[in-house]
This record gives structure tokens, sequence and C-alpha cells, in this order.
């Protein structure tokens, strides 16, 4: 089992602090935007002030927050870490059902359906339904928390990460497809759900079977193929979409190589 596979050091001070803050600032904001009746003048604000960016930028940023996309960034890591892709895959199960349980319940009207034509600017397709909350912002928190507090450094990789996340999380309300609200929500939801699901890696060991290692890289195979062929909604993306589709293919076919040579390997004579 590779060394930073290993079960984590002991609780520390910073671990439940690395956990509980994010998700209580991302809250209180949420609850100052409620108590304050801000979410709809912040969003105009913000939408307005962010085509001062390209739209490619944003359209980039934004793909980052499909979990296609945030999957294929780890993909790499498979063949020396598969606890790190376990963990996304449990961060990721926890979010969606998160996301998806309050999205159809609410089904709470986007800001292309609420505002005027002048009030907004919108990038790539105009969605309308299922607000609440943002399924990107979960995503790019998401995987943030899991890579967080995988690392044997979860501080130092928070500075480089939660700020990367909070781009790909305002990239929504600059496409004009989420509210702050949506986005705050998401957030801290994705937060909470990469700890909890880098903690279930920690102690529910199935990725350490080879079958399992070999059905996590089938599964980047089958998804680097997929992801190629599919509708991000953001056109000026699609290069970044297929270069993430190729590096997941790639991905998954090398960790199922590695794995055939180690097999090959055991019943050598």
């Amino acid at each position: 089992m590779p060394e930073s596979d290993a079960p984590a050091a002991p609780t520390t001070l910073l671990r439940p602090l690395l956990i509980w803050l994010p998700p209580a600032i991302l809250l209180g904001a949420a609850v100052w935007l409620l108590m304050a009746g801000a979410n709809v003048p912040v969003f105009v604000a913000l939408n307005a002030a962010a085509q001062s960016l390209p739209e490619h930028f944003w359209s980039w940023a934004t793909a980052l927050g499909t979990g296609a996309c945030a999957y294929a960034l780890i993909a790499p890591t498979l063949p020396k870490h598969p606890r790190l892709m376990a963990a996304a895959l449990l961060t990721g199960a926890f979010g969606g059902i998160f996301t998806h349980t309050i999205k159809p319940l609410l089904n709470a009207a986007r800001p292309a359906a609420v505002l005027a034509a002048d009030q907004i600017h919108v990038i790539g397709d105009t969605l309308t339904r299922n607000s609440f909350p943002s399924g990107h912002a979960m995503t790019a928190f998401a995987f943030a928390a899991t890579l967080v507090f995988f690392s044997q450094r979860p501080g130092r990789l928070a500075l480089v990460l939660l700020p990367v996340a909070i781009v790909v999380a305002l990239s929504r309300i600059a496409v004009g497809a989420h509210w702050p609200l949506d986005v705050l929500v998401g957030a801290a939801g994705g937060w909470l759900s990469g700890a909890a699901g880098e903690a279930v890696s920690r102690r529910w060991l199935i990725w350490q079977r080879p079958a399992m290692q070999a059905v996590m890289a089938t599964a980047l195979v089958i998804m680097g193929a997929s992801l190629a062929f599919t509708n991000l909604g953001y056109p000026q993306a699609d290069l970044l979409k297929w270069a993430l589709s190729a590096l997941a293919f790639v991905s998954g076919l090398v960790a199922l190589r590695e794995q055939w040579a180690q097999r090959a390997q055991k019943v050598a004579p």
C-alpha cells in the first residue's frame, strides 16, 4: 500500500478547523444574503463585474465544475494513489445525493427565468430551472476538500485549492446560471461532502483490492470516452473538455496496463 494512501495521522486541531470553518463562513454569508434581501442585487453586480474578463475564461472555469472534468484532473493519480480516486468517488456520491435531492424538490427558478434581458449576461446555454443549490460549486469545493484532507499538508493545500474552487463557484454567477445563494450553499455542501468522502475512504478499505482498482480504471476509460461527446453547454470550453477527456481515457488505460502487469508477475513461475 502506498505510504500516502495509508490512514491519516490522528486528528489535530487543524483538521476539524478545516472541516467546519469554510462551510460555516459560506453558510453565514448565505444567511446574510437572505436576511438582507441581497441575493438579486449581489447577483446583478457580480454578473456585470464578471464581464471584465473574457467569456473563454469563465467558460473554462465553469467547465471545471463538471463532475467528469473534475475526475479527469485526478485520473493520473490512480496507479499510485488509489485511495484518492476512491475518496473522490465517495465524495461524488455524497455530493450527488445532496444536490439531486434538493434540486427537484425546490425546482427554484434560475436568474435567466426571473431577470430582464438587460439585467443579466448569459454565457453558454440559457438555464431556467433547478437553480438551488449549485452543482458546479458543490463539485468544485467537494474535490478541493477531498484533495485537501487527503494531503499530508492540508493547510498549505487549502491555501492553493480554495481560491481555485472560489473562481469555479463564481463562474456560475458569471455565466448567468446561478444565484449567489445557490453558489454559497452548494459550496458548503460540497466541502462537507469532500471531507466525508475522504474520511470514509480511510475506513472502508475496498480500494485496496486489485479488482476495485481495475473497476476504477475501467470507469475512467469509459468516462473519458463519453466526455468527448458530452455537451457541457459551453462551446468555448470544448478544447478543455477534449483535453480532459483524453487525460481520463489515457490515465485509465495506463492504470489497467499496470494492473495487468502486476497480475502477470504474480502468476509467473
